[in-house]
């Protein structure tokens, strides 16, 4: 059987065509160009958070520490708010009233203070966390007669 010129062409045609079309996924592979980028990550479980507010009567200025303590008030809150409280508990024959804020973000921790007011006869004082850290927000002296508007 002899072959024409036009079916040589033709048959290297197919040649050249079944070489390219067996050559691209070769090709697509050598050229592929992977990308190390961050894998999303997981939202972090809701955790759950209650604030309660605490009434506390400190009879003659003393034992806020200890009150917060045993309401499960955390040890260096208590502490702070101590050392922030000395000389705005009233002098020493009169009770404070202290009206205290906290907050638990989980089961098992212990409670976070979040703000203490502080009343006595003569002023009311004001205890807030502010930037982490606990803080005198406010000192008002409290009026003898009550103002009429």
């Amino acid at each position: 059987m002899r072959k024409g010129p036009a079916t040589v062409h033709l048959l290297g045609s197919a040649f050249v065509a079944i070489l390219l079309i067996g050559s691209v996924p070769v090709r697509a592979a050598e050229t592929a160009r992977f990308i190390n980028a961050p894998a999303p990550v997981a939202a972090q479980p809701p955790k759950l958070a209650a604030q309660f507010e605490l009434k506390l009567v400190i009879h003659q200025g003393k034992g806020l520490a200890r009150q917060l303590l045993d309401a499960g008030v955390d040890q260096a809150d208590a502490a702070d708010t101590a050392r922030l409280a000395a000389g705005h508990l009233g002098d020493g024959t009169e009770d404070c009233f202290a009206k205290v804020s906290v907050v638990r973000v989980s089961a098992n921790s212990s409670l976070s203070l979040v703000r203490v007011m502080l009343t006595t006869d003569s002023d009311q004082t004001v205890l807030e966390r502010r930037d982490g850290q606990l803080a005198i927000a406010s000192q008002v002296a409290m009026r003898k007669s009550p103002r009429l508007i």
